[in-house]
């Protein structure tokens, strides 16, 4: 799909501004768990949040920081410079777009990879944009736990390139060293092994034994959360 059509895709999309649901809050609470290990690394880090939407979890960042929102869709970025002055937003194709290199201390992108053609060259520009040292939050959805899913992906965007954990985190350490990998949201899909993994009576069990804190531990280090996180650094 030609860029000016996925403007327009997106466009529409965000003209019907919904609130957001508890998979997203839990998504934005692990984005904040990372944000604390960054911020005690900076006074007052430089933010740049990568296909930023209309700006809600950017304008928070911006509570924090200075803080730039990048985003393709002309009609989310007029809905965030008019919701949330103090932040910086500007409308454009990150791939394409003139970002200063070196510039900031924390790129973040909340499930936008997916949507890209050329993932390679979007890791990139995140490293390009970071000075050393800088860190990059990035989240996307696993295809692992969404293959065994009945029904497959709910998304259905212009482009939908989700990755397995193995993918995810190689492509990531192309250019980054990966802090911290974690899945998040547990207990969807009953396709296959995950039948077993995600059995009623064995989650019954370890909440009973109280050890579901465990569990979810090593199925989040093990790529078997709904959505994947990763904070990275830039070391060179």
């Amino acid at each position: 799909m030609e860029i000016n059509q996925q403007v327009d895709y997106y466009d529409k999309l965000w003209a019907k501004r919904k609130r957001l649901n508890t998979l997203k809050l839990m998504r934005s609470v692990k984005i904040l768990s990372y944000f604390i290990t960054v911020k005690r690394k900076f006074k007052n880090p430089k933010i740049l949040d990568l296909g930023c939407g209309d700006g809600r979890l950017t304008a928070f960042l911006g509570e924090f920081a200075d803080t730039d929102g990048v985003e393709l869709s002309k009609e989310a970025i007029r809905i965030a410079k008019e919701k949330h002055p103090h932040v910086n937003f500007f409308q454009g194709n990150a791939m394409e777009y003139d970002f200063k290199l070196n510039h900031y201390d924390l790129v973040v992108s909340q499930e936008v990879i997916e949507h890209i053609e050329d993932q390679e060259a979007y890791i990139k520009i995140c490293y390009q944009v970071l000075k050393k040292g800088g860190y990059l939050i990035i989240t996307t959805p696993n295809k692992k736990v969404f293959d065994h899913l009945e029904g497959g992906s709910w998304s259905h965007q212009p482009i939908e390139k989700i990755m397995i954990p193995r993918a995810f985190k190689a492509l990531v350490k192309n250019n980054f060293k990966i802090i911290s990998y974690d899945s998040i949201i547990f207990n969807f899909g009953l396709m296959g092994y995950f039948k077993i993994i995600n059995n009623r009576y064995i989650i019954g069990a370890t909440n009973r034994l109280g050890i579901k804190g465990l569990r979810e531990i090593i199925l989040s280090k093990c790529g078997y959360g709904l959505h994947q996180c990763i904070l990275a650094k830039k070391v060179v």
